[in-house]
């Protein structure tokens, strides 16, 4: 039979073969290397066993006819949404909770020392359950000839910002910074009952300038959820 319940022992109490099966081992976390592992050491799972397996690290229960993954974790799928404006299907859960990355457009690098690189467009994810923005990154700045090689040497940690641009004047070379990467905003929503949600890919900013020491374009944004497909 499944796990009997809770029981208070008493002192002098005979702890049986039947207690220790159903008040303790069908009731405890049992670890095993693998499914397989599990299969040959409990054999008929009954409804309610609850098991570590270390293979994939992942705490399951048995339903009564399967077992399945404890609570949010363990997201068996994803999906990268880079189109500018979508509306993303809601597909079948196994769980309602799903894990949303949002990253915003990378700013333009700058041109040398003469054109900043305009800023990455946001990026969102909306739904009834709620909403996720993440802002684009800042575009590169352009300074003077006379301030340019200090600032070359600002560079900033970027995931899709646009690499700065290079020019020269009398033999003198000066580098533009690369400009920010987009926001990165992580998010987590119980979609249960929402069929659809509203993206919004935000688009890099344009470089600075164009032509010889222009920087490059940033890189457009992403939204990525993933989940535990049903």
């Amino acid at each position: 039979m499944a796990g009997a319940g809770f029981k208070t022992f008493g002192v002098g109490d005979v702890l049986t073969a039947s207690d220790v099966n159903t008040y303790l081992m069908q009731q405890a976390v049992m670890n095993f290397a693998d499914s397989g592992a599990r299969g040959s050491a409990i054999g008929t799972a009954t409804e309610g066993m609850v098991s570590y397996l270390q293979d994939t690290d992942a705490v399951e229960v048995y339903d009564g006819s399967a077992w399945t993954a404890v609570g949010g974790g363990g997201f068996t799928a994803s999906t990268a949404i880079t189109a500018t404006d979508a509306s993303w299907t809601v597909p079948t859960l196994a769980d309602p909770v799903v894990k949303v990355t949002v990253v915003g457009g990378g700013g333009g690098g700058g041109r040398n020392v003469f054109t900043a690189g305009s800023a990455g467009v946001s990026s969102s994810f909306a739904s009834s359950a709620g909403t996720a923005t993440a802002t684009g990154g800042a575009g590169g700045i352009a300074g003077s000839n006379t301030t340019q090689q200090s600032q070359s040497s600002k560079r900033f940690m970027s995931y899709n910002g646009g690499q700065g641009g290079q020019g020269g004047s009398g033999g003198l070379w000066y580098a533009a910074p690369n400009a920010e990467g987009g926001e990165v905003v992580v998010a987590y929503f119980d979609l249960d009952g929402v069929t659809t949600a509203n993206v919004t890919v935000g688009a890099g900013g344009a470089s600075g300038g164009s032509g010889s020491g222009a920087g490059q374009e940033g890189g457009d944004g992403v939204v990525i959820v993933e989940y535990r497909a049903g």
